[in-house]
């Protein structure tokens, strides 16, 4: 695991209670937001495992949600991210399964969601410390630590070369920086 500073082993300021069940997830759900360019019109959030015995309690829902509509993990408006993402006209349904197919790890979300014509399918693990990574994207493993710079242009760039590369019967992988 790459740190940035000492604040990733000692943890992020951030809207509790959690580290775990709401800062590494309200990243996750902001990565989809920065794909999109803005909140989902929908999603469908699948909790895995521990998020989804402890998601009320923890406030996992708040926290996807939360990130979905742009918010940070300091956002004190976390709280409200429900009602907020309601207010928005955001569809959002919640769905919950022991083991996620994709990823083999207790903190684990998957996020269907669309904008327009956009559809992502994103697979997230949060590891702790407010530390998260994005492990499938669109059905594809990738490794990308939301910890590190990462920019959503370059990602949506390469998702979009894959796909003509597929139709032309061509292979394609995607490498992020």
């Amino acid at each position: 695991m790459i740190y940035n500073s000492c604040f990733d082993i000692i943890g992020p300021i951030m809207v509790g209670p959690s580290s775990s069940h709401t800062a590494g997830v309200v990243s996750i759900g902001k990565f989809v937001h920065e794909l999109l360019g803005a909140a989902p019109i929908r999603a469908e959030v699948i909790l895995y495992d521990s998020f989804a015995e402890t998601y009320k309690g923890h406030g996992t829902d708040k926290a996807i949600v939360g990130g979905l509509i742009g918010l940070d993990t300091d956002d004190l408006r976390i709280r409200e991210a429900l009602s907020l993402a309601s207010a928005q006209g955001v569809d959002i349904s919640f769905s919950f399964a022991e083991r996620c197919p994709l990823y083999d790890h207790p903190n684990t979300v998957q996020v269907i969601a669309e904008l327009g014509q956009e559809v992502y399918r994103v697979c997230g693990v949060s590891l702790g410390g407010g530390i998260s990574k994005i492990v499938s994207l669109n059905g594809e493993a990738v490794e990308i630590y939301l910890n590190q710079p990462y920019d959503p242009g370059f990602i949506k760039q390469g998702l979009k070369h894959r796909e003509t590369a597929e139709q032309r019967g061509e292979e394609a992988w995607i490498s992020v920086p």
